[in-house]
C-alpha cells in the first residue's frame, strides 16, 4: 500500500509539473515525509525531481532556449552548491514565507500585466543567482525558477524544457553535494529512482496537452498556480 500511494503520488507531481514547470516538489514531498521523515524526503525528492527534469528536458529538446539556460546557470550552478552547504543550519520556516511572499507578489504582477523586467542578460543572469542560492538552502526551485523564464516571454513548451534544463542541472549539483554530507545512500536512491519514473509518466500525459495552449493565457494560469503553491508553502512549513 505503502508503495502503491507513493507512486499515484508520482504521477499527480509529474502531471503538475509537466503542466505548469513546478509544484511537483510540493506534492511529494509531504508524502515521502510522513513514510521516511524530512531527512530522507529531502534527497529522495531532489533524485525524483531530477529525473522528472531530464525527461521534460528530453521531451522538449529542440525547443529548449539553450543561450538563456545557459545564462541562468552562470550564477546559479555555483550558488546551488553553496547554499547545499547550508541546508542544515539556515532557518527553513523564515526564508520559505519571505520567499513565498515575493513569489506572490510577481505573480499577481504577471497576471494584471504589470511586470516588465528589463529583457537583458543580466536579469536572467541575476535571477539564477537568487535562484540557485535559495534552491540549494531550501530545495525551492520550480516557483523561482519558473519565475524567472516567464520573464522571457517563451511558448508552453519551450518554457517548461527550457527551465527543466537549468533545474536538472541544480538537481545534479545537490545530488553531489548531498552525497559528500552523507545525506544520500543506495535506499534514498532506489526510493528517488521509482518515485522519479512515476514522475516522467505524468510529465508525458501533461506535456502532449500543453503543446496546443495560447502562450499569454498559459502564463497567467501558471502565475495563477504560483500564488496557489506559494499560499500553501507558507501554511505549511
Amino acid at each position: 500500500m505503502e508503495f502503491l500511494i507513493i507512486i499515484i503520488t508520482g504521477i499527480l507531481a509529474g502531471l503538475l509539473s509537466g503542466a505548469v514547470g513546478f509544484g511537483g516538489g510540493m506534492i511529494i514531498m509531504p508524502v515521502i515525509t510522513f513514510f521516511y521523515g524530512v531527512e530522507i524526503a529531502v534527497p529522495t525528492a531532489t533524485i525524483a525531481q531530477l529525473m522528472s527534469n531530464l525527461s521534460k528536458a528530453g521531451m522538449g529538446l529542440k525547443d529548449i532556449k539553450w543561450q538563456a539556460t545557459g545564462r541562468f546557470l552562470i550564477l546559479a550552478a555555483p550558488l546551488t552548491a553553496l547554499g547545499a552547504f547550508e541546508f542544515a543550519v539556515v532557518p527553513k520556516q523564515l526564508l520559505t514565507r519571505i520567499v513565498c511572499v515575493f513569489l506572490i507578489m510577481f505573480a499577481i504582477l504577471k497576471i494584471t500585466g504589470r511586470m516588465r523586467l528589463p529583457k537583458k542578460q543580466g536579469t536572467i543572469i541575476i535571477g539564477g543567482g537568487i535562484t540557485g542560492l535559495i534552491n540549494g538552502m531550501l530545495g525551492i526551485s520550480g516557483p523561482l525558477s519558473s519565475a524567472v523564464f516567464l520573464t522571457l516571454e517563451l511558448s508552453p513548451i519551450a518554457y517548461i524544457a527550457s527551465e527543466a534544463a537549468a533545474a536538472s542541472m541544480m538537481h545534479i549539483i545537490k545530488i553531489i553535494i548531498y552525497h559528500k554530507l552523507d545525506y544520500v545512500n543506495l535506499h534514498l536512491l532506489l526510493n528517488g529512482l521509482y518515485i522519479g519514473f512515476a514522475m516522467i509518466l505524468g510529465n508525458f500525459i501533461a506535456m502532449h496537452f500543453i503543446k496546443k495552449i495560447n502562450k499569454k493565457r498559459y502564463q497567467k494560469v501558471v502565475a495563477g498556480i504560483m500564488i496557489l503553491v506559494s499560499i500553501w508553502l507558507i501554511i505549511s512549513v
